[in-house]
């Protein structure tokens, strides 16, 4: 628009100039001179080549510029396969699968542990006791007791057995009869008492060491060495099992979508190299008011004793996990009906860097992950797939390429 102003403007002022010419020479040239005829002639010429040739400038060079109008670009990448997977990240924090609060059945003073803080304990070891001086006393007082008790039965037993014989023969009364036999029963239950004595002296002994309840992690000694203590205090807490749990808080519009049994990628920041693998083990059926959350459980196996209780983890639970497979952005998808998909690749033209032609394949597609759709068949790897363009693509489109060589989101 600017070049055929200032053409018009450049054709106007010649125009004038000539009217100027014309009323001057009209005035000066003798009147049987035709001037009109002339000057309206020549500058009718002028302006007719004038126009020729800013008109063969204006739309040459506009047939020049759509001529040489620029490439579309694309930018392109190597289909290849990969690992595809749906996953949803969760925050949480580490849990043993069965914290015990630990106490002696008996008070006492605590002798010693014999494991530190954060020691794998086997089941039935010993992990601390208390002083066995007590213990031992009430347990030979016990069995002293016993003895003489029983000493006192089997000699009534023998007196009674003696009556006995006397009152077949008559020669006791039966009052004299019944008395022994009374006084046998009475020692009997005497050392019948003696005996439970003994046996609760003997178990207080076994209670003065508190044992672990199953295999698993000492987690904390809360009341040290020296100490006293009685059956309602919790001398240290204990973590059972091999296993451990994962617990997560998952917003009320998302555990829908949460099964149990569902793979997850669990990283800790304290072994951020190690990638441990648990399953979702059990999803809470109520919904904190709160926080609008539902408390999720992950089981994890801990063999080696690697995750501790508190730790801080971050996860990935699998929704859909797909092996080699090709895909491509869910947008570049072209759909021709309901069958039908096509997927725009790029051929490379050997003889121009950087070009290439454009074909439009059709294509089987499989499932949606994220924002990639998976195709099954009709692309091959390192083909060319055209990921993004700002041109309106077409099968046999001539097109400058660049290639994406990062890898492309997967969510």
């Amino acid at each position: 628009m600017k070049i055929v102003s200032a053409a018009t403007g450049f054709l106007m002022r010649i125009f004038d100039s000539v009217i100027n010419v014309y009323l001057r020479l009209e005035e000066k040239v003798p009147e049987n001179i035709p001037i009109r005829k002339i000057t309206i002639i020549g500058g009718s010429v002028i302006l007719l080549t004038i126009g020729f040739f800013v008109a063969r400038g204006i739309f040459g060079k506009d047939a020049k510029e759509s001529k040489e109008a620029p490439v579309a670009q694309v930018k392109v990448k190597k289909a290849k396969k990969e690992m595809l997977s749906d996953k949803y990240s969760v925050l949480g924090t580490i849990r043993g699968t069965i914290e015990n609060d630990l106490k002696f059945e008996i008070e006492g003073t605590i002798a010693r542990y014999n494991f530190a803080e954060g020691a794998r304990v086997r089941k039935g070891e010993i992990i601390c006791s208390l002083d066995p001086k007590d213990a031992i006393s009430r347990s030979a007082y016990a069995r002293s007791k016993f003895n003489a008790e029983r000493s006192s039965y089997y000699s009534s037993a023998q007196r009674m057995k003696v009556y006995g014989d006397l009152y077949k023969m008559k020669a006791i009364s039966e009052t004299k009869y019944n008395e022994a036999r009374y006084e046998t029963d009475a020692a009997k239950e005497r050392m019948d008492a003696a005996s439970s004595e003994l046996e609760l002296a003997q178990s207080n002994m076994e209670k003065t060491n508190l044992s672990a309840p199953g295999t698993g992690v000492l987690a904390e000694r809360i009341i040290q060495s020296g100490e006293f203590v009685t059956p309602h205090d919790v001398v240290a807490k204990f973590i059972s099992g091999g296993d451990i749990n994962f617990e997560v808080d998952v917003p009320e519009k998302d555990v829908e979508k949460i099964k149990v049994g569902m793979k997850v990628k669990v990283l800790c920041d304290a072994y951020k190299d190690v990638e441990f693998s648990g399953k979702v083990k059990e999803v809470a059926p109520t919904v904190k008011e709160k926080t609008r959350t539902t408390v999720v459980k992950i089981e994890i196996p801990n063999d080696e004793g690697k995750l501790r209780s508190g730790m801080f983890a971050r996860g990935d639970i699998i929704f859909t996990e797909i092996e080699d497979a090709i895909a491509v952005p869910q947008d570049t998808v072209i759909a021709l009906g309901a069958e039908t998909k096509l997927v725009p690749l790029l051929k490379p033209d050997p003889t121009s860097p950087n070009h290439g032609i454009i074909e439009l394949r059709q294509v089987t597609v499989g499932p949606t992950i994220g924002k990639q759709v998976v195709v099954l068949d009709g692309i091959n790897p390192d083909e060319m797939i055209v990921v993004e363009t700002q041109a309106q693509l077409s099968d046999g489109l001539q097109v400058q390429f660049q290639e994406v060589l990062d890898d492309m989101p997967k969510m």
